[in-house]
């Protein structure tokens, strides 16, 4: 009778298809003891009787229970709801008087196959003794890791017993206060596992001068080989001596979320005349330039928590629960799941390798309600039991490639037991990273975790001009009820930074027991049962409910994280792959106009296979000419054949945007300059030129004609006004009037007649520490030049600027502006109400007012278009998808006077006036707040 020393799971199979199918329960050398059991429940450990203790089971008066699952499920006891506090007193040194107990007792028949058995508990809440055949065998603790006995002298052929005695609370419990119900018993799978002379496994990927390898390190006591297949296909053999051998896997297939190809070690033992699979996957997980990388990738974890939970029984899950709660999580679009806060069913791990899900597998480890005491990680006592929580997780774990974070635990403070952990974890695996949210100044971790942090926040650790370890946020985004929200704004950052590797939402299911009523069924929460101590609704704050219908968050969820970009300007549509690994290919891009809700033309195009993190070419969809003002274009990209969990014609990414409708101008040939300064895009008469090292439009040129003195460039300054002078000195310190542009990256593509510009930008002023992204998509086709921005502010950003939007240094002054917007004088956020909507145009020396004082003036808001006349002849058109502010001051941002040039300015929004020379600052819903922004503006050139 010996506990096993933590190793990893595996079975014996008798011939190669049963072990390459993969399946546990098609295995001739398990035997599972799950089902009916004898149950004797008892409130107290005190009142085990002599009877059970001596081997006499015919004396105790049973009732039956099934195994898996839970004492409080069946009848036995109740469920109890916290999230920290726990519902006995918080003394680990003395579990309480009244200890729910239950006593499990079966007969089986039993008839050895192999050398050796083994019997295996996969989970037990709290702490179990375990007789056979009335001999004790040993007892077990870690209540969802595995605990493993060789019974291999104790079963005998024919009928045997077995009995468990299980207690609810124990000095463990101390170490086990999960966010989740408290839930006690025999609840995850009970087996005798006939085993030959393999001992232990463990397959590590290895990535050497651009081979893949693998090393596998067996303990043995038997001679054994091994055979590598994929795809069922022999691919490799080895002989495998005690110790670690290292071989090379030939036109290897890597693993990935999005490409999980998997292999299959298939060990024959030759002494037992019987084979051991394992399966692995080729990847790498490491840190390179401060990102976590899969395979040499960084990765966004699009991520939810999950706790492993069913309405009616707890964490007993059957294997067809869990595939089908996992393909749920994997066609909404998620592509990782943190194992809140403890190491989940074994049969988990298989579904997550082979749908591909990246997983960060969590210690059975939470002391939450330990605050009011003397926290356990700081306790010399408790060390051994971090390290062997630690230890027996990965050492079970070890050959998941889906697995590529350990984490420590979860809430639990953090100090040197935790350090000794980390140690032990690392002595056991060096291939993969370590997560805790507890460290935050990742002494041991490899990355930043938080949870629930602001956006702000996110951001002002994002932009620090030090090296540092990536952020990711283990909980946000809290799904209770009705929520959660600005999930947008978050992915938003999460794309903006690299420093910022993504989240994992609190959390993916409500916690709602099911109770039948005459009313039907309904799922409660705590408290139902009545329990002195609860936490409420707390624990209904999922994406799904508890019967995994979807809420309107997952909807939203799955709507943000989706894997396709849309770019849209008239007719023409860009797709952006947003993938890390996978290909479009066999996808296409699906298309339907509306108007007033009703459809006027539809259609798809093909996407050819497009890389990660390509554009498509510019597709031109066949639209009518003229359409409604409320025309709505919807866009997806849906799948052609069955892809994974994706059957065909599923949509993988929609949007929708409002259609401008078709230009006027004739088609034309576009040709493109590219040097390592400049791009030049030149479609008939038209000329664009774009800085590559600004990102900014540099020249607008008709026949020739050049339209701009310099950058059309992004800028929040203006002429102070009066009312400003109260504020003018924080708009100097924040040095809003001096911005430098850079170019982060630039994509571009194209068809025949139209070229777009996918372009990241930073812009931020000297010596201070803040700064916008710009997101910039630039369009050159008939329509003329359409420029989509959306923008972020970040860092130790101003609170309030005066403008924000496009400044256009002309190579000469404005003759006359026409328009439409409001007028026919200026008007301002808090002061419009005397300059109604129409058709205005005004000379160049009426557009401003002559105050006095010289200051800004001439804003005109709400316009939809206006064309710009100048002196020396050509025209500049504006059009806004949404309505812009316009106007026109001098070339050196004075009133229009006596200058030899003037400047446009094109603003997505303007500061109001307010009175605060003397009076108020302008009313809260007037204030131009640096919020994330976004406008559209179209520019053509006329003769």
């Amino acid at each position: 009778m010996i506990k096993l020393a933590p190793r990893t799971r595996f079975f014996y199979y008798n011939d190669l298809a049963t072990a390459l199918a993969y399946k546990e329960a098609a295995s001739p050398y398990t035997h599972s003891l799950n089902g009916t059991w004898q149950f004797c429940y008892l409130q107290s450990p005190r009142e085990v009787p002599e009877a059970f203790i001596a081997g006499d089971y015919d004396a105790i008066d049973w009732q039956t229970i099934k195994v898996p699952g839970h004492m409080e499920l069946q009848g036995y006891g109740k469920p109890n709801y916290t999230n920290i506090s726990f519902p006995i007193p918080v003394d680990p040194e003395a579990t309480p008087a009244k200890n729910p107990t239950g006593l499990y007792f079966r007969r089986f028949t039993f008839k050895q196959q192999l050398a050796r058995q083994i019997l295996r508990f996969d989970g037990v809440d709290s702490t179990f003794k375990v007789w056979l055949n009335g001999q004790l065998v040993g007892d077990g603790h870690g209540s969802r890791l595995m605990t493993e006995f060789d019974v291999t002298d104790l079963l005998v052929s024919g009928e045997n017993t077995i009995a468990v005695q299980v207690q609810k609370w124990s000095q463990y419990s101390f170490l086990e206060d999960q966010d989740q119900w408290w839930l006690s018993g025999i609840f995850r799978d009970v087996t005798i596992v006939d085993e030959g002379g393999l001992d232990d496994l463990q397959i590590t990927p290895q990535y050497q001068k651009g081979q893949w390898q693998i090393e596998v390190e067996v303990q043995a006591n038997t001679q054994l080989s091994g055979k590598v297949y994929f795809a069922d296909e022999p691919i490799a053999e080895t002989v495998l001596p005690a110790g670690k051998t290292v071989f090379t896997i030939p036109k290897p297939h890597e693993w990935t979320d999005e490409t999980p190809n998997l292999y299959t070690l298939v060990v024959e033992d030759e002494t037992a005349g019987a084979l051991v699979p394992m399966r692995f996957g080729l990847r790498r997980v490491e840190m390179i330039d401060d990102q976590i990388c899969l395979n040499g990738v960084p990765v966004l974890f699009n991520g939810v928590n999950r706790h492993e939970f069913n309405p009616e029984t707890g964490r007993a899950l059957t294997q067809d629960y869990i595939l089908s709660e996992v393909t749920q999580i994997k066609r909404a679009g998620i592509n990782a799941i943190r194992t809140s806060h403890y190491p989940n069913t074994p049969y988990f791990y298989d579904v997550c390798d082979e749908l591909g899900l990246l997983v960060i597998d969590e210690c059975d480890l939470e002391t939450h309600g330990m605050y009011v005491t003397e926290m356990p990680t700081d306790d010399p006592y408790w060390q051994g039991e971090f390290v062997s929580r630690a230890e027996r997780m990965v050492h079970r774990d070890f050959n998941h490639p889906s697995i590529v974070i350990w984490s420590l635990g979860n809430e639990s403070d953090f100090g040197p037991n935790h350090v000794a952990q980390a140690a032990a974890i690392r002595r056991l695996d060096p291939s993969r990273l370590i997560h805790y949210e507890g460290d935050r100044e990742t002494e041991v971790a490899d990355m930043y975790s938080t949870m629930y942090t602001s956006v702000e926040d996110i951001e002002k650790r994002a932009v620090k001009l030090t090296h540092q370890k990536p952020h990711i946020l283990c909980e946000y985004g809290h799904a209770m009820g009705n929520g959660a929200g600005s999930l947008q704004d978050y992915q938003d950052v999460f794309r903006l930074y690299k420093s910022v590797q993504g989240g994992f939402i609190w959390e993916w299911k409500d916690h709602g027991l099911k109770q039948d009523t005459l009313d039907g069924p309904k799922y409660v929460w705590g408290g139902a049962f009545g329990e002195p101590v609860n936490d409420g609704t707390f624990c209904i704050d999922g994406l799904v409910r508890p019967d995994r219908v979807p809420s309107p968050g997952l909807l939203e969820y799955e709507h943000v994280i989706q894997p396709f970009q849309f770019f849209v300007a008239q007719n023409h549509v860009v797709v952006k792959n947003l993938y890390h690994f996978q290909t479009t290919q066999d996808m296409v891009l699906r298309w339907r106009l509306e108007v007033a809700g009703e459809k006027v033309a539809g259609g798809q195009v093909a996407l050819p296979a497009l890389e990660p993190g390509a554009l498509s070419p510019v597709l031109a969809l066949d639209l009518p000419e003229t359409i409604g003002a409320d025309a709505l274009l919807d866009l997806s990209v849906q799948t052609t054949t069955q892809q994974g969990v994706f059957e065909a014609g599923a949509q993988l990414a929609s949007d929708q945007v409002a259609y401008q409708g078709l230009p006027a101008q004739p088609d034309a040939p576009t040709t493109v300059s590219q040097t390592a300064a400049m791009v030049t895009i030149t479609r008939g008469p038209l000329t664009v030129t774009v800085d590559r090292g600004t990102g900014n439009i540099t020249q607008l040129a008709q026949a020739g004609a050049q339209l701009l003195a310099g950058d059309m460039a992004l800028t929040l300054d203006r002429l102070p006004i009066s009312n400003d002078m109260n504020v003018v000195a924080e708009r100097q310190k924040k040095r809003i009037a001096t911005l430098f542009a850079r170019c982060e990256s630039i994509q571009l593509t194209q068809n025949d007649d139209t070229v777009m510009l996918a372009i990241r930008q930073r812009v931020a002023p000297p010596a201070i520490n803040w700064g916008i992204e710009l997101a910039v998509t630039l369009w050159v086709s008939a329509a003329g030049v359409t420029i989509y921005t959306k923008g972020w502010f970040d860092g130790e950003k101003p609170t309030e600027v005066p403008r924000i939007g496009y400044q256009l240094p002309l190579t000469t002054t404005v003759k006359a502006v026409d328009w439409f917007g409001r007028g026919l004088g200026e008007s301002y956020p808090d002061s419009l109400d005397a300059a109604p909507l129409g058709h205005y145009q005004l000379n160049r020396d009426q557009w401003g007012f002559p105050y006095v004082v010289p200051q800004e003036s001439g804003n005109r808001m709400g316009v939809r278009w206006a064309t710009i006349m100048t002196a020396q002849g050509s025209n500049l058109h504006v059009d806004g998808l949404n309505p812009l502010n316009l106007n026109v001051v001098g070339g050196d941002g004075q009133p229009l006077g006596n200058q030899s040039a003037d400047q446009v300015r094109l603003d997505a929004r303007v500061q109001a006036l307010g009175s605060n020379s003397c009076g108020p600052l302008p009313l809260k819903r007037y204030r131009l707040y640096t919020d994330p922004f976004d406008f559209t503006v179209t520019l053509s050139l006329q003769k």
